[in-house]
């Protein structure tokens, strides 16, 4: 299924997406070689099972309720919170209320030595 493009700048509200999607799309707002940024929109229940990416990963919760489990240590984040993730760092995360996640990966790598 294609998915709608947002352009560059476009102004979208995070809390609703724009009028030609539904409420409860999951949208990539945008996509390059170095960095993604996503509005995940995760039903209540919904469960995403452990994975990893190749990037390093901030989730902020924009709205709602959502478990974190992150390499067997569990993170409940509520509308307003923030968490990072290294680099290939597992993690799943189940929806307990109906919620909005803005996810954001970087794939460059960094010179700090951070992972």
């Amino acid at each position: 299924m294609a998915q709608r493009k947002i352009n560059p700048a476009e102004v979208i509200n995070l809390y609703t997406p724009p009028s030609d999607l539904p409420e409860d799309a999951t949208l990539a707002l945008m996509k390059t070689q170095d960095m993604e940024v996503i509005r995940m929109v995760l039903p209540k229940e919904k469960d995403i099972t452990e994975h990893s990416v190749d990037g390093q990963i901030s989730v902020q919760c924009l709205e709602g309720k959502t478990e974190f489990s992150v390499e067997g240590e569990k993170h409940v984040l509520t509308s307003g919170d923030w968490l990072y993730l290294k680099r290939n760092q597992s993690h799943s995360l189940r929806a307990i209320r109906d919620t909005i996640l803005l996810v954001t990966i970087l794939f460059i790598n960094n010179s700090s030595g951070e992972e």
